[in-house]
């Protein structure tokens, strides 16, 4: 039975409805409500997700006031209901929210997935740890479910049998040729002499004229042969079949069952295929998008691009432990002799360093693609993909827009795992370029 989050939170005391239960429905209208804008613009998993893992969100924040407004459809006096603004209550409500369009929608439960991930590791949640371990594992099972399917690589391979209906027979009305009697006796008459009654006739008498009788008869019965077996001959001339329909359907059917033979043994190979490259590109230590080592970049650089040149080998639908991946693969380089300490640094230099850095312009530019300009709580894509200004990061705008402290240190593994998912979860709920067109 799934588990409903809003009674998960009644229970360890951070809403407390005075044991009204028609006030937890209009909890629930609420959370129903906002599920379905999310099945609408997934886009906004991201932000709701950072709101609602964060007990230190700012009241005013754009995503508390979209949902205290949908909270106000439901629950006309709910502002009476409560001293000041109920921020407790309206995480709750985007959690529960969250996980309803996460179980029926894929894309929304990766951006969830990862975008928690990241979150909750920067925020206090000691008494609601518990709670979203459980709403994390359980979207996170369903991910890795869906991921399998792209990833695994079947032990064996089959393939259908070709579909080919082969023409209905040629059916032919002819009937087998009969020798017209009356005709060659005719014939035969008229060669035996001069009381014939049909011409030509045999002028000669066999008894008088034995010798030329012999020689008219046997040409007049060799023509009257000959005759008979050229009309029989030509009875049984058989009408020409065109095979060019045939053959090319023939031809068709079998192109057609080879391509389906070669998708599908690519399709079924294509998880090992993927693991194979990614070991080639852990080892070969080049970054495509910067056309460079990364042995040739401090390891900050490095892990940055290394997120997002692991992002665009790998689909969307990907495991955890991809994200394990790539912190090993970023542990495995090796420390410069300024960076002894793998060079742990504070968030806000390392994001003033992505908005200004030139071997960054690769992750910039795809960063602008995924995510908007920052407004509200959001990931750090955009404030690195929208840099405004080339100063450095303030304190009270990485903690508006990002919900972290400036002062907060990360290492490489630590910033490249970071944005692989920030990266991961924008592509997973990004608005079809296509359907945008049409709403313009």
């Amino acid at each position: 039975m799934e588990q409903e989050f809003l009674l998960r939170f009644l229970d360890i005391g951070a809403i407390d409805l005075k044991g009204d239960d028609n006030k937890l429905e209009k909890l629930r209208a609420t959370a129903k409500y906002l599920s379905g804008i999310l099945r609408k613009v997934p886009s906004k998993t991201i932000s709701f997700t950072m709101v609602a893992a964060d007990p230190s969100i700012d009241a005013g924040d754009p995503t508390i006031e979209e949902t205290m407004a949908a909270l106000r459809k439901q629950w006309e006096t709910v502002a009476n209901a409560f001293s000041s603004r109920p921020v407790g209550v309206l995480r709750a409500i985007l959690l529960d929210a969250l996980v309803q369009a996460a179980r029926s929608d894929d894309s929304i439960a990766v951006a969830f997935v990862n975008t928690a991930r990241n979150a909750l590791a920067h925020t206090e949640t000691s008494d609601e740890a518990e709670i979203w371990r459980a709403a994390v594992s359980e979207i996170e099972t369903k991910v890795d479910a869906r991921a399998e399917v792209e990833w695994a690589t079947p032990e064996m391979i089959s393939v259908a049998p070709m579909q080919y209906s082969p023409p209905a027979p040629v059916s032919s009305n002819s009937e087998a040729p009969s020798v017209d009697r009356a005709a060659l006796e005719a014939r035969i008459n008229s060669a035996t002499g001069p009381w014939a009654s049909k011409e030509p006739k045999n002028s000669y008498y066999p008894h008088s004229q034995p010798q030329e009788w012999g020689k008219y008869f046997a040409t007049q019965m060799s023509v009257a042969i000959a005759k008979t077996m050229d009309d029989m001959a030509e009875e049984l001339v058989p009408t020409p079949l065109d095979l060019s329909g045939p053959l090319s359907m023939l031809a068709k059917a079998v192109t057609s069952h080879v391509e389906k033979a070669l998708a599908g043994f690519s399709s079924a190979t294509a998880g090992l295929q993927r693991r194979t490259n990614l070991l080639w590109w852990k080892e070969a230590l080049y970054s495509p998008s910067a056309h460079a080592s990364y042995l040739d970049l401090s390891q900050f650089e490095a892990s940055a691009l290394m997120a997002l040149d692991l992002h665009k080998q790998v689909p969307t639908y990907s495991p955890a432990s991809v994200s394990a991946f790539l912190r090993e693969a970023i542990r495995c380089l090796p420390a410069k002799e300024n960076e002894q300490d793998h060079g742990n640094r504070d968030i806000a230099d390392l994001v003033t360093d992505a908005r200004t850095t030139a071997s960054m312009k690769p992750f910039r530019t795809l960063a602008a693609q995924y995510a908007p300009a920052p407004i509200g709580r959001g990931p750090m894509l955009s404030l690195i993909g929208h840099p405004d200004n080339s100063g450095a990061i303030e304190v009270s705008t990485l903690r508006s827009f990002c919900g972290v402290d400036a002062s907060r240190k990360m290492s490489p593994s630590d910033w490249g795992t970071h944005l692989f998912r920030e990266l991961q979860s924008a592509r997973a709920t990004r608005e079809n370029p296509t359907k945008q067109a049409k709403k313009k």
